[in-house]
Parts: C-alpha cells; structure tokens; sequence
C-alpha cells in the first residue's frame, strides 16, 4: 500500500469513478478487512516544544468517515488554541489542483502504455477492463492512487471526509491562517517526476496488493491504529511497506523520507516566528525513523505524544 499524497486524492476522485470493475474486488477483499468497531477516532496527537514555543502534530488520515468524528478533548484544545494552521497542501484550492495536473500527464501523444513493462500494463488492462483506455494520458501515480480509492470507496472511506481538509475547511471559517508545507506542484513533481521504472514498481505493486488483499489489510491496519493512537504500531506497519521490496524503498523514499525535512524546517522556522500552530499532516510522517517526530527530536526538540 503506497500512502496517498492530499493532492493525489483530490485529483482521482474522478479517476476512482471509472474503475467498474473494482466495485466487485472491493467487496472481495472487504470480507477480509480488519472490523474496528464504528466510533469516534482518538487520532496520533504530538506536543511539540522549543524555546517556550509549543505546537502540536496532529496525524492525518486524507480519506475518512463521518463516524470518526468528533475528535477527543485534547485535540480540540490543540486546534482552538493555535492561530495557524499548517498543513501539506491546500487540498481546497480547486485552482491549485487545475495547475498541477498537466505534471502528473503525458503529452505530445504520449502514453502510459509506454512506460510501463508489459506485464504491468497487460495486468491493469485485466484489472480494470475498458476502463485502461481512459488512463492512457495519466502517469503511473495518479492511476495508482485512483485504483486504491476505487477500492476504498467501497468501504465507506470518502476523501471529502479527510482529516486535513476537515480541519482546512474549519480554519477558514474560524478565520485562522492556513499555512501550507509544501504546494500542490511541488507534490505533482515529486510523484510525475518518477522514473519510468519507479513509476511501473509503484504500479505493479498496488495491484499485485489489491489482487492478494495486502493493500486492503495494511491500510486498514494502518487506520485501526491511527483510531486507537497506537503510533508505534503504526511505525511498525510504515517499515513493513518500506521494506516490501526495492521499489517500495524508493516509492517511500519519494514520498515521505525526502520530504520529512523541508517540513521541518518550516515548522521550527514559524515557531521561531511566534506562530501557535497546530500542523496536520499525513499519520505516515509522523511515526518512525526520519519521521517529522524523529528529525525535531535529532534537532533537541522536546517531542511528547499525547495519550
């Protein structure tokens, strides 16, 4: 299971759409699914303190449901007490979202087919039928996030519910500032700029993981823990993806490793700046080795999680 980027989830909604055939996979590999029984989240909550500055880190899951909410006591506390907001990306900005997708397409003609070893593209065109003709322009990310949505979606995970666009849309109306950690391009590059090979493991690997129901078991291992707050486990289930193969390390890499200090960078810097921030971002930068809570305490940041 490859995490999912914030702006890779608002740009495959549609892409999820057309995925017919995986309305019957995903209630397949429903049946194997881990049953958590349907309650409010706890979530994986970070205190983080430097100079007598305090922010808080706060795990995001980008695809979500309505029983997950409300949050506990100490979250709420931590979002009302912050005057700013920061999270990956906007993932609201219709505009934003318009620019970067050109990144994550081919042109000129070109197409995905051509990227891919046959044995990917023959095992997609099984997977998902017809529908394979309609991904020919996109790059082997998007398509892959959208094969993983369109198997969500089937158990009732909705990105519209995300826990970072839950808190963006209760920002602006609560007047805080929104802060972003990285843009909508920069995210697009990193996942459009894949090699041709990169981009073919991190295919091959999404659908062999929904064919044999891996994908489906680690994310939802992934949320149960995140719902408990059990962020050693979910450290544990992250090395586990990483160390799959060779191409999962640099999906992973790309994904999360490279990206986890510019994150931190930002943060300390708007710290030092007085800013009482409240940072959301995906519950995969948050737990294990150079996660964001790893790097700031390398940094000698006090870093407590929260029970």
């Amino acid at each position: 299971m490859i995490p999912t980027l914030p702006l890779l989830r608002r740009l495959s909604q549609g892409l999820a759409a057309v995925c017919g055939s995986l309305l019957i996979a995903g209630s397949v590999l429903a049946e194997g699914a881990s049953r958590t029984p349907e309650s409010p989240a706890k979530g994986v909550l970070w205190e983080v303190v430097q100079g007598g500055q305090t922010a808080y880190l706060f795990g995001s899951v980008h695809l979500a449901k309505k029983s997950f909410y409300p949050f506990p006591e100490a979250v709420q506390q931590a979002y009302q007490q912050a005057d700013t907001l920061a999270v990956e990306v906007d993932s609201s900005d219709a505009q934003a979202n318009l620019k970067a997708m050109p990144l994550l397409m081919y042109s000129g003609g070109d197409k995905l087919e051509n990227h891919l070893q046959k044995s990917t593209w023959e095992d997609l065109r099984k997977t998902v039928g017809a529908a394979s003709a309609q991904f020919q322009p996109l790059k082997p990310a998007i398509v892959a996030t959208g094969l993983m949505m369109g198997v969500f979606s089937q158990l009732g995970y909705d990105p519209r519910l995300g826990v970072d666009l839950h808190f963006i849309e209760r920002a602006k109306k609560d007047k805080k500032t929104v802060v972003e950690l990285e843009s909508m391009e920069f995210q697009a590059q990193v996942l459009g700029g894949l090699s041709d090979e990169e981009g073919d493991a991190m295919l091959a690997q999404t659908l062999s993981a929904m064919k044999n129901g891996e994908a489906l078991r680690d994310t939802q291992f992934m949320i149960d823990a995140w719902k408990r707050g059990d962020a050693e486990t979910l450290a544990s289930i992250m090395e586990d993806i990483a160390n799959k193969d060779e191409g999962s390390r640099k999906t992973m890499k790309a994904l999360l490793d490279d990206r986890n200090l510019p994150m931190v960078e930002k943060i300390l810097s708007m710290m030092d700046n007085g800013k009482r921030l409240f940072i959301v971002v995906g519950a995969g930068h948050l737990s294990g080795k150079n996660s964001l809570t790893d790097l700031l305490r390398q940094r000698g940041v006090q870093v407590r999680q929260i029970k």
